[in-house]
């Protein structure tokens, strides 16, 4: 293996089963980012604020998942705008530092969607195109490699067609179509960034793992993919510090406009105090 390899995880929806997660994670050494929405849909629960301090400081990443989880691409601009700024302003007021991420609620955006999301001083955002071990992306569109779930190879023909992604639907059919299980293409898919270099990128929720009954194939994955010789293992805003191709970002006409004005990144680093939290995290709730 002589090219940069790294290994990124993230979670998305912030539902408690996040906890189990975060345990398996850290007994395997791995990093995570853990995407939460300040709400979810009636009736479904979302990690405490304590428990959002105990998982930053084990180490790992919060990013932001809107105010709602609604889907982006359904709203209007200033509803747009709400759900992601306040989402951004709401975390870090909680926890004291910096969110520099935001995750796309079903991974649905737009242009629109993506200019937002820079004009609110986030520094990057990930989607859910599936499939990629890519070094190069745009700066608010990380893709991911494969998800802890059981998809269809239609499931798979989709996301790649959605994403307009032609070297991958060629890689899939030729290839990766013959592994059955997402294990399986996961694994795979490592080894060939073992061969090749890349940045190999797990995602999932954890109460779908819960509900199909998944955590012994994510443990195994996870113990597939830890502790190897000249991988480097991050959270995903050390991916999108470290990508190769910065010069992509949000669309032209964009890049033009003055990002402070009428976005929430000033806000936000006005609304809280960049405080070190000790060892017990006890921040008062807001």
């Amino acid at each position: 293996m002589n090219k940069p390899i790294t290994v990124t995880t993230s979670w998305d929806d912030g539902d408690p089963k996040d906890l189990k997660v975060a345990e398996l994670l850290a007994a395997h050494g791995l990093s995570g980012t853990f995407y939460i929405p300040l709400s979810r849909d009636p009736g479904l629960p979302t990690l405490s604020s304590s428990h959002l301090r105990s998982i930053a400081l084990a180490g790992f990443e919060i990013g932001a998942h809107t105010v709602s989880h609604r889907t982006l691409t359904d709203l209007s601009p200033r509803e747009i705008r709400h759900e992601i700024c306040e989402s951004k302003k709401s975390l870090e007021q909680l926890l004291g530092r910096e969110v520099s991420m935001f995750c796309y609620p079903r991974g649905r955006y737009d242009m629109t969607v993506l200019r937002e999301v820079e004009r609110a001083g986030f520094e990057g955002g990930r989607t859910t195109q599936m499939l990629s071990l890519s070094l190069n992306f745009p700066q608010f569109e990380m893709p991911t490699t494969v998800q802890a779930y059981p998809h269809q190879d239609f499931h798979y023909v989709k996301n790649l067609a959605r994403h307009k992604n032609l070297a991958g639907l060629v890689n899939y059919v030729t290839h990766l179509r013959r592994f059955r299980t997402w294990i399986d293409k996961g694994r795979a898919l490592f080894d060939q960034a073992l061969r090749s270099g890349g940045i190999w990128h797990l995602y999932g929720h954890s109460w779908e793992i819960n509900e199909l009954g998944l955590w012994n194939e994510l443990d195994q994955m996870l113990r597939y993919v830890s502790n190897r010789q000249g991988v480097t293992y991050a959270v995903n805003s050390e991916v999108q510090s470290s990508r190769r191709d910065p010069s992509h970002s949000t669309p032209r006409d964009a890049q033009h406009e003055d990002r402070g004005r009428g976005s929430c990144a000033g806000q936000a680093l006005h609304g809280f105090r960049r405080t070190r939290l000790d060892r017990k995290g006890d921040l008062k709730d807001p």
